[in-house]
Formats: structure tokens, sequence, C-alpha cells
């Protein structure tokens, strides 16, 4: 199957601030099972400027074996397509409101199918850009030929039709083994929180700090990885307490610390899927995300950890609740944490994926 991937969200190099590697590591999990992927990075500039991000170049891009059509818009609904007419390929695939815009008026000019994937930010435009944006992309979205959603919660708030599951996986050796997971619940003298996220607004670090401040409780530490604008301002709140800012550290630094912990938290409001979430059930931790958003759905309380209301109190109230836990309760919590991460394998997603997206052609 040829793949044109319609999207905003992809990097052009490693050094490509603020994009993470989502959807790219959708497009290459695609390339490992036989199929051949091309992208095309539909900017939008105007809401590259007010992300602060860095406009490159219109020009063809080549990465890990994908080329990539960078091409910069004013707006999604005004451009030419001519440079596509040469390629080919049997489906367009579209992730982010963006991605979907350009991806009808490549289905309504080279009548190709099309499969939407809708992200948090669906829902942003859908709400906030009413008198222009919202409309274009309810049009994208009902005509395209199937929708899938990023995760549980985001297909039940949009209530569409058609819809299929298109979570992030992991991969097999990525998923820590039981025994040692379970180690680690052993004669806790020291219950280990972890947190992984950027230092902007809706991730509320602050209030796991908040949280970890009002508790008082010496016997729990928390270790924070991550970096932004609000970095200097949460160290400020944290001082003096356990807590320990790690800074921004490759992704096997951080998956090597999960598996040291216990608990995993992060209060995000807004969150499309969250990788970290899934990245902490597979180190065996039990994981805390907010309600109606994330991993809300495959993340279940008091099975494999928890959902809750994202203020302070909600947090100490877990972490006191697990914290009264039996070394045995955790290691069930741990166990069903890790079924979680199974279900979820990188290339058993991928595959998944793609059956939904042969439906239409």
């Amino acid at each position: 199957m040829n793949i044109l991937l319609v999207t905003d969200l992809y990097p052009l190099n490693d050094t490509h601030r603020g994009i993470p590697k989502t959807i790219e590591n959708f497009a290459l999990s695609f390339c490992e099972l036989g199929h051949k992927v091309t992208v095309l990075r539909a900017d939008l500039v105007l809401n590259t400027l007010l992300r602060g991000r860095r406009i490159y170049p219109e020009k063809t891009y080549f990465r890990n074996g994908i080329k990539i059509y960078n091409k910069n818009f004013l707006l999604p609904l005004y451009f030419g397509l001519d440079f596509l007419k040469n390629e080919d390929f049997d489906v367009i695939i579209s992730h982010m409101p963006s991605g979907s815009l350009c991806g009808a008026k490549i289905k309504k000019k080279f009548k190709k199918p099309h499969a939407a994937i809708v992200h948090s930010s669906d829902i942003e435009v859908l709400e906030k850009y009413k008198f222009f944006f919202s409309g274009a992309l309810k049009s994208a979205l009902k005509n395209a030929d199937i929708t899938g959603a990023r995760s549980i919660w985001l297909r039940e708030r949009l209530g569409l039709k058609n819809t299929f599951l298109a979570p992030s996986g992991i991969k097999k050796e990525e998923i820590i083994p039981r025994n040692e997971a379970f180690k680690k619940f052993d004669n806790i003298k020291t219950l280990k929180i972890i947190t992984a996220a950027s230092f902007i607004k809706r991730k509320n670090i602050n209030l796991l700090i908040d949280a970890i401040k009002e508790l008082d409780m010496p016997d729990i530490t928390l270790k924070i990885f991550g970096g932004g604008r609000e970095e200097r301002a949460l160290k400020k709140e944290a001082k003096g307490l356990n807590i320990e800012f790690a800074g921004q550290r490759p992704r096997s630094e951080v998956l090597e610390e999960m598996r040291l912990s216990h608990v995993f938290i992060l209060p995000s409001v807004k969150e499309t899927f969250g990788l970290s979430y899934l990245e902490a059930l597979a180190s065996g931790c039990i994981t805390v995300c907010s309600e109606k958003s994330g991993m809300d759905g495959w993340i279940c309380n008091l099975k494999n950890g928890f959902t809750i209301k994202p203020d302070t109190n909600n947090i100490k109230r877990v972490i006191k609740t697990i914290r009264k836990m039996s070394t045995e309760q955790m290691k069930e919590m741990s166990k069903n944490a890790l079924k979680t991460a199974d279900e979820l394998e990188y290339y058993k997603c991928a595959e998944n994926y793609l059956e939904n997206i042969k439906k239409i052609l």
C-alpha cells in the first residue's frame, strides 16, 4: 500500500524543537510492515509562529528513508497541489486539523480515499474557531472515508461515526519483564514518584509539586524530567522539598528511571494520548492521568493506575491511597500495567491501524 501521510506534526531533523515523534513512529512502523510512505508536512505558518516554532524552507527532505514535502501555508485551504501529481499513492492519511483540511482537498482533486485521524487539537479548532476553521474541519471529517481517534476519550468526546482507535504503541523490548517490575515493590522504604513532560501550563506539574508539599511525607520522593518556559517558577515552588529536577534527558535515561520508580503521575489536560503514560505502564509503574485526557480508558482506577480530576487534593488522595497499599496490591497493579502495555505493542497497534485503513480501499 502506498500512503500519503499529511500532517504538520512531523519532524524534519533531530533538532526540530516542539515536534514529538508520535506520527513519525506511525510512518516508520508502516514502512517496517512493508508499505511505502510519503509525507506532506502541511505547515500552517500562523500556528507555527504562535507556538514559537521554526519555519523551515519549502523543499523536499529525506529522513529515515521517507520523502517529506515541506509546504508552508498561510491558510490550509488555499494552496496548489501540482507537486503531488507524479506521486503514486493509494490512500491519504491525515493527522491534526491542518492535515485533515489539506487531506480533504487532496481527496477532492485526486479522487483518493481519505482517513482522518483526530487529536485533541481538533476539539480546540472545532470549539474555538467557529467562524472559519471549525466549519471547514467539520466538513473535512464528515467527508472523510473513515475517521480514527488517537484515544478512547477523544472518540467519545467527538461522537464520530465509523471511527476506529489509533493509539500509539510501544516496542516489545521496551516492556520490562514482570519479575524485574515486581522486585521494586518489595520492602518499599521510600515511594518513588516520577513524571516527565514539557513545562507548560496544561501539564499541571505545579499541582503535583503542591501535592507533595502539602503531604509533607519524608518517605515520598518526586523526580521530574523535562524543561520549558515554567521551569524557573516550578523550581522555586519545589525548593526545600524531596523533589529532583533531572532536566531534559534522552528517552533511554527516562525509561531507565521509570523502571526504578513505583508511581508515574502526570495530571495533564487536553492530552491527546500521552506516550509517557504508555512508557510508564511498560515500566511497571502505577500510572495516574487526568480524567477525559491522555490514556483515560486504558488506565482504569485500581486496576493499573488511577484517573483523577486534576487538582491538588485529588493528587494527594491518590498518593495516600497508593502509599497504604500492600506489596501484593502494588504488584497486581504493576502486572495489569504491563498487560496493558502488551496490548498496545508497537507492531500490533500499527497492524490494527492499517487493517482499518484497508477497509476504505
